[in-house]
């Protein structure tokens, strides 16, 4: 229930991000932070889940972590300005950063080895349910009561699992009180927030008083001074240990680059069906949903099979899947039809619901038992970060890549916000700008999709461990047969 109502948030809002765009007046790369905001503050705050559940027990993290989500939500319905909206995201996913790893947790504690891919394809067809019927409970609610009714449709999932929680979970914590990280906290927040912003000021239209390389030199030193915090600390938030192990190492780059696509098409495909089609809102939400339903039927079946095949020909599928899927949405125009659309976005999802399961369990698997809870925080927090630095960088390719073709066409900018205006949307925009804004999602998508072609080394790396280990183990076999 508490992921839940973290992934609903999630999607509903991104169908809610053109209309909030228009009343508040925001620019491409301003309203990005709605979703940066929410992923880095959760990225930031998955590491300190560990610990947290080690102090205090993981009823009481639970439990008031999805209360303070609730005040977030709450402040986010009644916001009077973007900045306000925007604290109210990063507030949000601060706590949905302490609530998303407990999941993965409870079910390696529960389960034997055996019967994990089920148990995380399982909760997986829950936890996608939400993003099959977010976009269209959000369009339907954006349309009859505006934006701000998109932040309470979560808030009955939140009362259900403090509930829930109440009732049900342990609270077992450590007898020795251990030590908490705040100073490698620091550095690895301010790495965040320096980076992303320096990234956002790429454009020339940020009102920053830094500079885009300072700023990101900046984020670069303390992104490396909390490497060296880590690595030195006694009792560090984040065990750089795991990464000693290739076969945790390449999952954890893949859930990088999944991360980035995920969360990066979730933001962009509200935008493109709402600005270049000219869809309502409630018709976005339902041609995003056959891929929900779709994931949602896939999750279960890619966790039994990564209990049975090797993981790498079900990344490999699912990568080849999602690169074919954006490629089609590259050749997409003003004139694309619905259900045209909505196959594309099935098939991308289909291939994402194909990769989870298995970077999931893959990583886990190449770990002993001592990292096993570090290595889940890991996993989490790789795909958390390249989410956060997905959604950035290609919403910042969008922008630029939508003003090179309006300046090459007419030499003059058209701010993208007027695409989502109420009064007429996408239709009252001259057609050239329309088309700019369609070669722009076009050269983004290809970008995204040779992304996750790259994807397919470490992938085609893992298979190449699994080849070498399987016929290891079959000369160990004979020889103990011998």
């Amino acid at each position: 229930m508490g992921t839940i109502s973290v992934v609903l948030t999630t999607t509903i809002v991104n169908v809610a991000i053109p209309g909030i765009m228009a009343d508040f007046q925001m620019g491409q790369i301003r309203a990005q932070w709605l979703s940066t905001g929410f992923l880095a503050a959760m990225t930031a705050t998955m590491l300190t889940s560990t610990r947290l559940v080690e102090r205090y027990g993981q009823r009481q993290v639970f439990a008031v972590s999805l209360a303070l989500f609730v005040v977030a939500s709450l402040l986010a319905a009644v916001s009077w300005s973007a900045e306000v909206m925007i604290a109210a995201r990063v507030l949000q996913g601060a706590t949905a950063g302490v609530i998303q790893p407990l999941a993965l947790i409870v079910i390696f504690q529960i389960f034997p080895d055996n019967e994990r891919g089920r148990a995380l394809g399982l909760y997986g067809m829950g936890v996608v349910l939400a993003p099959a019927v977010g976009p269209t409970v959000g369009g339907l609610l954006l349309d009859s009561f505006g934006w701000r009714a998109v932040y309470l449709a979560a808030l009955p999932f939140c009362l259900f699992g403090i509930w829930g929680a109440r009732r049900y979970l342990p609270n077992k914590r450590l007898d020795r009180r251990i030590s908490f990280d705040w100073l490698g906290l620091v550095f690895l927040i301010a790495g965040l927030a320096l980076l992303l912003g320096g990234l956002a000021a790429l454009t020339g239209n940020s009102r920053g008083v830094l500079s885009a390389p300072v700023l990101m030199i900046s984020g670069a030193v303390a992104a490396l001074l909390f490497v060296l915090r880590e690595w030195r600390a006694r009792e560090p938030m984040v065990a750089l240990a795991v990464f000693r192990y290739p076969a945790f190492a390449l999952p954890a780059v893949l859930a990088l680059i999944y991360g980035a696509g995920l969360f990066a098409s979730t933001y962009l495909l509200p935008l493109y069906v709402q600005g270049v089609q000219g869809l309502s809102a409630t018709a976005t939400g339902l041609v995003l949903m056959p891929a929900g339903l779709a994931l949602a039927v896939v999750f279960p079946f890619s966790g039994r099979m990564s209990d049975r095949w090797p993981a790498h020909w079900l990344i490999i599928a699912g990568l080849l899947f999602f690169a074919l899927a954006l490629f089609g949405l590259a050749t997409g125009t003003p004139q694309t039809g619905f259900w045209m659309l909505a196959l594309w976005i099935l098939l991308g999802r289909v291939g994402l619901g194909l990769v989870l399961p298995a970077v999931n369990l893959d990583a886990l698997r190449g770990l002993p038992e001592s990292l096993m809870q570090q290595g889940s925080g890991m996993v989490n927090f790789a795909r958390q970060l390249g989410g956060a630095f997905g959604v950035n960088l290609f919403a910042l390719l969008l922008e630029m890549r939508v003003i090179k073709h309006i300046s090459d066409q007419h030499g003059a900018e058209f701010d993208l916000h007027q695409f989502y205006q109420a009064a007429g949307g996408a239709a009252s925009a001259p057609a050239s700008a329309t088309q700019a804004l369609a070669q722009g999602f076009s050269d983004t998508f290809i970008a995204l999709g040779l992304l996750f072609l790259v994807a397919l080394v470490p992938a085609i790396a893992m298979g190449v461990r699994y080849a070498r280990y399987a016929r290891y183990a079959r000369v160990q076999k004979n020889s103990a047969g011998l």
